[in-house]
C-alpha cells in the first residue's frame, strides 16, 4: 500500500471512528451526530391520517420516483399526486455519480424511511449519500431558488495551525471551482474536482450539485449562497464539511468520497513553507 493510500485510509478512519461530525441545521443550533441518513420533519405544518387520501398520494409517488428517478438521464424525478387539499408535491434527485440502481434503492429507502421518521407529517425531507428527497402539501416545486431547509456536518478535527490558512484558502478555490464545473453542467448540473495539498493531506476533493431544473445562473447562486453562508461560520480550519440542500449541496474531504475520477482538476495547492528557525535573541548589557 502507498503512503497516500494509508493517509487516506488514515483520514477516513480518524473521520468515522472519532464520530466526529455535527449536524448543522439551518436557524438551528448544532447537534450531536447521526448517520445518515439524516431527515428534517414538520410536525407544525400539520398531520395526515392513517388510510388517508394524503397518504394514498405520498405511497403512489413512492411507487413511481424511484423508477421516474433512476430512468431519467439526471437521476431527477419530481412531480405531484392527488388533488385539492389531498394533493402531495414530491422531488427526489440522485447523487450525479450514482448508478440506475443505486438511484433506485435510495429513493425507495427515502421515501419508507420519511414516513417512519417522520410519520404521518405532512412535509418531510430525507438526506443521504446517494439521493436526496422531499415531499409536501405546499408546491415548493415552483420556485427553483427555494433551497430552504439544510443539513451540514463538519469534521471536528482541526488542520494544524501552520497550514490552515493555505488549506483553507485551497479547499475554498477548489470548492468554487467546482460550484463552477456543476453550473455549467447543463445536463446534470453536477461536479467533481480535486487539488494536491501537502504531506499530511496529499488529495483536497470536493463535490457540487444542483436540480438540473436550475438554470447555470440559478445553480452558481445557489451554491454561492451556502459556500458563503457557512463555510466561514463551521468550515475554516475544518479538514472537511458538507451542506445539503433540496436545491443545491457541496462538499469537501481530504479523502475521496465520490465514484470514478474527479471532472475537475486544478493545479497543486503551494502548500506553506517550513516555518523558520527561530531567530537567536541576544541580551543587552553594560560592561562594568
Amino acid at each position: 500500500m502507498t503512503m497516500v493510500a494509508m493517509l487516506r485510509r488514515l483520514a477516513l478512519s480518524c473521520y468515522l471512528a472519532a464520530a466526529l461530525l455535527l449536524l448543522v441545521f439551518l436557524n438551528a443550533p448544532l447537534t450531536g451526530a447521526q448517520p445518515l441518513p439524516w431527515q428534517l420533519c414538520n410536525a407544525t405544518a400539520g398531520n395526515y391520517t392513517d388510510g388517508s387520501a394524503y397518504q394514498a398520494n405520498i405511497r403512489a409517488l413512492a411507487s413511481a420516483f424511484p423508477v421516474k428517478a433512476s430512468a431519467s438521464p439526471a437521476l431527477f424525478a419530481k412531480g405531484a399526486a392527488g388533488t385539492g387539499s389531498d394533493v402531495v408535491y414530491a422531488l427526489a434527485l440522485c447523487r450525479g455519480d450514482t448508478n440506475a440502481s443505486s438511484c433506485s434503492a435510495c429513493v425507495t429507502a427515502a421515501f419508507r424511511n420519511a414516513q417512519q421518521l417522520c410519520a404521518f407529517n405532512k412535509r418531510a425531507t430525507m438526506f443521504d449519500d446517494p439521493c436526496i428527497l422531499r415531499y409536501s402539501d405546499q408546491d415548493f416545486l415552483a420556485n427553483v431558488t427555494d433551497n430552504r431547509g439544510r443539513s451540514g456536518a463538519f469534521n471536528a478535527n482541526n488542520v494544524s495551525a501552520a497550514s490552515a490558512a493555505a488549506f483553507d484558502a485551497a479547499s475554498g478555490r477548489l470548492v468554487n471551482a467546482t460550484a463552477d464545473y456543476a453550473a455549467e453542467d447543463s445536463s446534470r448540473r453536477f461536479g467533481t474536482g480535486e487539488v494536491g495539498f501537502d504531506q499530511t493531506y496529499p488529495r483536497i476533493y470536493s463535490l457540487a450539485q444542483c436540480t438540473p431544473d436550475m438554470s447555470a445562473a440559478q445553480c452558481r447562486s445557489c451554491l454561492r449562497d451556502i459556500i458563503v453562508q457557512y463555510t466561514p461560520r463551521y468550515f475554516l480550519g475544518k479538514p472537511g464539511g458538507r451542506i445539503f440542500g433540496v436545491r443545491c449541496s457541496f462538499r469537501f474531504e481530504t479523502y475521496s468520497f465520490f465514484l470514478g475520477r474527479p471532472l475537475l482538476q486544478l493545479p497543486d495547492a503551494l502548500s506553506p513553507a517550513p516555518a523558520p528557525a527561530a531567530a537567536t535573541r541576544e541580551g543587552k548589557f553594560s560592561p562594568a
